[in-house]
């Protein structure tokens, strides 16, 4: 068996396995839609390297045959590059990738005939999927002010990898002669038998890895994220405050925590249905998520009470802050209810003595308490416990 034929078969029977894995994937990683088209650019590949060897051995020299063959060589990275700005929330792009694959079929075509030039007309096709790849897929993940995931960075450098055989493929067969050159073919030999299976599993494995760090993330947030309110529910809570405790103690800074009570809720949901009273909480959540410095630093707490966490903050900074909710709350309004919403608060700061968050919310839910006992519609602050910092 000849070398090519060699990489040929190895190529053909990579990327069938891997558009069987997408096409699994496409029922149980959660991203049906990224891992069909993923498949069908593995499945591009499929269809290109079973006409590539029929080409090359009884076609050869034919333009419209090198025109077929590469379509499906150009389709593979465009279709690669629009699952990923998928993924990423971006616009398809599908116009501009048309014209950009019709445009580089035209120049093939064009080095096929008007002006013969194998060489030329064979580098296309690199270079035109090293630029897909490299503005279509990198540019789809890497965007200004966004955090890369863990998962994403093995794609980049992927496809980075894949660009740079792309390219090197291409410059070697720009260079090659009219009549051939056994150096070259042998160097292009290398660079193809080496590169591109590599690249090909590589690109498959980090996808698939990808997809499924993408299902992890969102059962995580499914576990940690009440469903009527969308904030964070008790276990995210429990679970961001021991770590802002563990930092306040880390670095010797305050922690201040407060209970939220929306007065007189089940009131509301008596005279105007649960509807109107899932409307305020979820309100009241909106409220809550503007405002407080990060996302994470409130939760539903349970019932129409919400914990919220003031890191860095001494007891009458926090009580400022929650005042200004407490004011803010009273001037929410539900639809057209004839409802004045208020709500009363109990805060508490982090104690030396505090081994758990249990310990400050305690102090907290007793602050609540007396604010009710007040009347209501006010803020309490425990200070039974003096603050650690």
């Amino acid at each position: 068996m000849s070398v090519d034929i060699f990489i040929f078969a190895v190529l053909l029977l990579i990327n069938a396995l891997m558009t069987i894995a997408m096409l699994l994937a496409s029922r149980t990683l959660g991203q049906p839609k990224m891992a069909k088209m993923l498949a069908g650019a593995f499945g591009c590949n499929v269809l290109l390297y079973t006409a590539d060897p029929i080409y090359y051995f009884y076609f050869r020299g034919d333009p419209w045959a090198n025109l077929l063959v590469s379509v499906f060589a150009t389709t593979t990275p465009i279709l690669a590059a629009m699952a990923y700005r998928m993924r990423s929330g971006l616009p398809h792009k599908t116009p501009y990738f048309v014209v950009s694959q019709a445009a580089a079929l035209l120049v093939i075509f064009f080095f096929s005939t008007g002006y013969p030039d194998r060489g030329l007309a064979g580098a296309v096709v690199p270079f035109y999927a090293a630029i897909v790849l490299l503005f279509g897929v990198t540019s789809a993940l890497l965007r200004p002010g966004r955090k890369l995931l863990l998962g994403e960075r093995p794609i980049i450098f992927t496809c980075m990898g894949m660009a740079a055989i792309e390219i090197a493929g291409g410059m070697t067969l720009a260079l090659m002669p009219p009549q051939g050159s056994e150096l070259l073919d042998q160097a292009y030999t290398v660079i193809v038998f080496l590169g591109l299976p590599a690249m090909t599993v590589a690109a498959g494995i980090f996808s698939l890895y990808l997809m499924g760090g993408d299902l992890s993330e969102r059962l995580r947030l499914a576990a940690d994220t009440d469903s009527l309110t969308g904030a964070p529910n008790r276990r995210a809570i429990e679970t961001t405050g021991t770590r802002l405790m563990q930092e306040a103690n880390a670095f010797g800074r305050p922690l201040t925590v407060a209970i939220c009570d929306v007065d007189h809720f089940k009131e509301i949901n008596d005279l105007y249905g649960h509807s109107h009273g899932d409307e305020v909480l979820c309100q009241i959540t909106s409220l809550f998520r503007d405002t407080l410095v990060a996302p994470e630093h409130y939760g539903r707490f349970g019932g129409e009470e919400f914990v919220l966490f003031f890191p860095g903050a001494d007891i009458d900074r926090a009580r400022d802050k929650v005042e200004e909710l407490r004011n803010r709350i009273a001037k929410l309004r539900i639809g057209d209810l004839p409802l004045r919403l208020t709500a009363s608060f109990g805060i508490a700061p982090m104690s030396a003595s505090d081994q758990i968050l249990s310990d400050v919310i305690k102090r907290a839910d007793r602050a609540l308490y007396a604010s009710k006992e007040a009347g209501r519609n006010r803020t309490t602050v425990d200070r039974q416990a003096a603050a650690a910092f």
